[in-house]
């Protein structure tokens, strides 16, 4: 069951946050009468109203649990917003711990088998979505898959109709943030040809997730302004990985000694080096996610959830040899001061 409800005034997110919470231990049991099959007429307008309090952006559903956890999940999705992401993730960690019963998400998740007995209504056309059919091409320096979507209908289907199964049914296989993870290219194919179901491709998705849980770099360079770059970022470098992290960090820390290209001379790297790892040791819940160096300044870019991240970095570099060092907190839920890294 998906709804949404709009409404006109936006009240403070943090108290109708706190509203939430406390409309939901009184009305829990309610919750899961009306999910066991006894009707609640009032409870979906009720629980409508204290989602829209919180934003009217924000989309809810009620839906089955998986792999051993929770029977049940309440899920607050964004529906794609980055701005609403982080709001919905206030909202889950404001939240009670799951329990055997309900657990708290936010993001629709995906479920491989979820195409096999569907059927879809679209442009007067019923589709049978088990048709469906994948091609996965593996980018393996971004850990990415770029993905055709193919059905027989489709040669039928105007393109916004192609589009929107297209869109719709990787959701449904992959979950919300796996296809934002993961995914890069997302085409409805123009003929016959991708031959995965929605299992196989599931598979190849989770396979791009490293198994010991390490980050994975990848390093760029360009020329700027004349000046040549050369950056190093976290890869996928996709919000949706740090969820609630919407404050963007931004470190300039200057070097005196440079090579004739403008970057840091041999004996100048070590320094740089402790002063960055003792900005990760030490950055209050921020991640950092991309270095980049050119004409005599290394930069750093953090994301952090509040603004006492970016406070606690300064007493950190305030004995800085070469200069300097400028600390500059944007709020950027997009991830757009990296986009050029991505």
């Amino acid at each position: 069951m998906i709804f949404r409800r709009g409404r006109k005034s936006k009240p403070d997110p943090a108290r109708a946050i706190d509203e939430f919470w406390r409309w939901w231990a009184d009305t829990r049991a309610r919750v899961e009468q009306q999910i066991g099959g006894r009707p609640d007429p009032g409870l979906i307008d009720e629980m409508g109203a204290a989602v829209a309090a919180i934003h009217p952006g924000l989309e809810w559903e009620f839906t089955a649990g998986r792999d051993g956890g929770s029977r049940h999940l309440v899920v607050l999705s964004s529906a794609g917003d980055a701005e609403l992401r982080v709001l919905a993730e206030r909202w889950r960690r404001a939240g009670p711990e799951p329990d055997a019963t309900f657990g708290f998400v936010t993001s629709r998740q995906g479920d491989p088998a979820a195409l096999e007995e569907a059927r879809m209504e679209i442009a007067g056309r019923r589709l049978d979505l088990s048709e469906l059919r994948f091609s996965a091409d593996v980018d393996e320096d971004r850990h990415q898959v770029h993905v055709e979507v193919w059905h027989p209908a489709f040669p039928d289907l105007p393109d916004g109709a192609r589009d929107q199964v297209t869109f719709l049914s990787l959701d449904w296989v992959l979950g919300e943030d796996p296809v934002e993870i993961w995914v890069g290219a997302i085409t409805a194919a123009g003929g016959p040809g991708p031959a995965l179901t929605a299992r196989q491709l599931a598979a190849v998705v989770a396979g791009l997730a490293p198994a010991d849980g390490e980050e994975r770099w990848l390093t760029m360079s360009s020329t700027v302004d004349g000046k040549p770059v050369v950056a190093l970022a976290q890869t996928p470098l996709r919000p949706a990985r740090w969820p609630g992290l919407g404050l963007h960090i931004r470190v300039d820390v200057p070097y005196a000694r440079r090579d004739p290209n403008g970057f840091p001379a041999k004996d100048a790297f070590p320094g740089l080096y402790a002063l960055e790892d003792h900005i990760t040791r030490h950055a209050d819940g921020a991640v950092v996610v991309a270095h980049e160096t050119s004409d005599g300044i290394r930069t750093t870019h953090l994301y952090a959830d509040r603004p006492a991240a970016a406070e606690a970095l300064k007493p950190l570099t305030a004995a800085w040899p070469d200069g300097r060092v400028q600390i500059t907190a944007t709020p950027d839920p997009a991830w757009k001061e990296v986009a050029h890294l991505t």
